[in-house]
């Protein structure tokens, strides 16, 4: 009777073991079936979103599936060993290094911007008017790039500079031909001169002159030349103030005048008209192969180095036309 009780007993623990195995293997089976199954992950790149289904294991397995390569400069969160669950949100953020020369200092930053101006922003470098950047500001650039920056500077500078004296040579009647006399020392003057001076990187590159003003006014040193000259014509000694070359010679008669300008009547052989501004009324002239003659009448055609000889005779004074003299000796108010 106890043998037969017992045999129900051992039939319901068979019954129940083989109910948990069979429990178990379904457990273990549907654990297995959702862990080869994708999971749905929230991946952000560099600030944009995308919603994938993965079979990675961990974080860092996500990124060979999406064959990305961790750089010493890329952010990641979590971190690679982190495992991978369902509704996961993985951060990836690309970083490079960048050298930026700023004038003679050199920093070396990570970023994750491409545009050089969005790069220099992000590391709070601010640029002057007039700076120099290369590439330009709205260049893209790619890992281990540099970006060069000149800082350019303009400033007024001052300088006080010398004004040499200027030497001036005046002819002297009073003074024997080749005779120099002093009559006013030279000074030197003072000028500030004001320069547009551009300095890169502290380094001057041009100077541009925009104002001077005088302090101290120069002061010409005056040296007179005498230009007495002692000439012997026809046995005739006589000194000679100015010598004047080339001059045109004409001539004139009466033509109805009695009188020159002078007021004296005109004499023939002597009488000749000429600038006033060259050779005043009432010089005596030597005039080489015509002789000594006296000034003593003036004409409107008779401008510059221009003299016009008196002829008693009107033909005679047509006839004589126009010549040439080598030499006019300049010789002054006294006849030789």
């Amino acid at each position: 009777m106890d043998q037969e009780r017992a045999f129900p007993t051992s039939r319901k623990f068979l019954y129940l073991v083989g109910a948990l195995a069979v429990l178990f293997t379904m457990t273990i089976s549907i654990w297995f079936y959702r862990s080869i199954q994708p999971k749905e992950v929230h991946f952000v790149i560099n600030g944009e979103t995308k919603v994938i289904k993965t079979k990675a294991k961990t974080v860092g397995d996500l990124l060979k599936e999406q064959s990305i390569q961790l750089t010493d400069y890329d952010q990641l969160s979590p971190p690679s060993e982190q495992k991978i669950q369902a509704g996961l949100e993985v951060n990836f953020e690309e970083k490079w290094q960048v050298a930026i020369d700023i004038g003679k200092d050199e920093k070396k930053v990570v970023t994750g911007k491409k545009v050089v101006g969005d790069i220099l922003k992000e590391q709070n470098i601010a640029l002057g008017s007039a700076d120099k950047v290369n590439p330009g500001l709205d260049n893209e650039i790619s890992d281990n790039s540099k970006i060069s920056i000149t800082k350019v500077e303009q400033k007024v500078v001052e300088s006080e500079e010398t004004i040499p004296f200027r030497e001036v040579k005046r002819s002297d009647l009073l003074l024997a031909q080749g005779q120099e006399k002093v009559v006013q020392d030279g000074v030197n003057g003072k000028a500030v001169l004001r320069y547009q001076v551009v300095y890169e990187n502290g380094e001057e590159v041009s100077r541009t002159l925009v104002d001077t003003q005088v302090v101290q006014p120069m002061q010409e040193k005056i040296i007179k030349i005498g230009t007495l000259a002692t000439v012997s014509r026809g046995g005739t000694d006589f000194t000679a103030r100015k010598v004047i070359e080339n001059v045109v010679l004409t001539a004139y008669g009466p033509g109805g005048n009695s009188h020159t300008a002078s007021g004296s009547k005109p004499n023939s052989g002597q009488t000749i008209a000429a600038d006033p501004d060259v050779i005043p009324l009432g010089t005596w002239v030597y005039i080489e192969g015509y002789g000594f003659k006296r000034v003593e009448d003036t004409g409107g055609a008779i401008k510059g180095n221009k003299l016009d000889l008196y002829f008693d005779n009107d033909q005679d004074a047509k006839d004589f036309g126009v010549r040439r003299a080598s030499k006019v000796y300049v010789i002054g108010s006294s006849h030789p």
